[in-house]
């Protein structure tokens, strides 16, 4: 949560001519009350007096960072949510193809059905500019064959292409979704995830990496796409999975 707090202050004088500290003191009552939290509950667990959170809800102060991301820890939401920022972000620019690339590599933990076991997977996702769309063809680098086809879609903030299969004589229909981190910048490697099925079309998600360049494929980056602490935790906590993949 700490990582996600600094990006969230990066992004502060984006919206701060639009902030209004009263719907943030009403957001934050809004989130206390739906955990069940008295204002004197949440001053215990935050150390500070039931007063200060009177006036963070009054909107007559702000918390500091600190303060903000025990806020977001205690009532399992993201900084996001806190201060609503998918209302108050607006693109600065029309985005079309935020990589200025015509492919992109893609690493993630992958099933490999010849032998039964979870390995390093790699592919290629080819990038092609039409005028009214941009065309995605995600390419399997073991025979070099297009896999899935699709679009892509993108603001500042995130990156979301959808692939499909659909042809009439396919043993089996494959639709995913991939979401790519573009926010913190798309020249050294970025997180994303991708939303496909198995042979039996049951849904899986699994983080990923991406990178304008074809990189080596290293035994920290295989063990950072595993769930964390923190992603299994809150997976029982709300039967949610929600990914961390905008932390820098």
């Amino acid at each position: 949560m700490e990582k996600y707090v600094i990006i969230l202050l990066c992004k502060v004088g984006d919206f701060m001519s639009d902030f209004n500290s009263k719907e943030f003191g009403n957001k934050l009552r809004e989130l206390r009350k739906s955990k069940g939290l008295s204002q004197e509950n949440l001053a215990k667990e935050l150390n500070i007096s039931r007063t200060t959170i009177g006036r963070f809800e009054n909107g007559e102060m702000i918390p500091n960072a600190q303060i903000i991301k025990e806020l977001c820890e205690i009532l399992g939401v993201y900084s996001t949510e806190l201060f609503e920022m998918d209302y108050k972000i607006k693109n600065k620019e029309d985005i079309k193809n935020p990589f200025k690339a015509d492919c992109l590599y893609m690493y993630f933990n992958a099933y490999d059905y010849r032998t039964g076991k979870f390995d390093k997977g790699k592919y290629k996702l080819e990038i092609r500019e039409f005028p009214n769309y941009i065309q995605v063809n995600m390419i399997d680098l073991i025979d070099n064959k297009i896999y899935t086809s699709g679009y892509m879609l993108s603001d500042n903030n995130a990156c979301f292409i959808i692939l499909e299969n659909y042809k009439p004589n396919n043993a089996r229909l494959e639709v995913a979704e991939i979401i790519i981190n573009v926010c913190n910048g798309v020249d050294d490697l970025m997180m994303g995830s991708y939303l496909g099925t198995d042979r039996q079309y049951r849904p899986s998600i699994r983080k990923c990496y991406f990178s304008k360049k074809d990189v080596e494929f290293t035994d920290e980056m295989f063990e950072d796409l595993k769930l964390t602490e923190k992603e299994n935790h809150t997976l029982k906590k709300e039967n949610a999975l929600y990914l961390e993949i905008f932390n820098n």
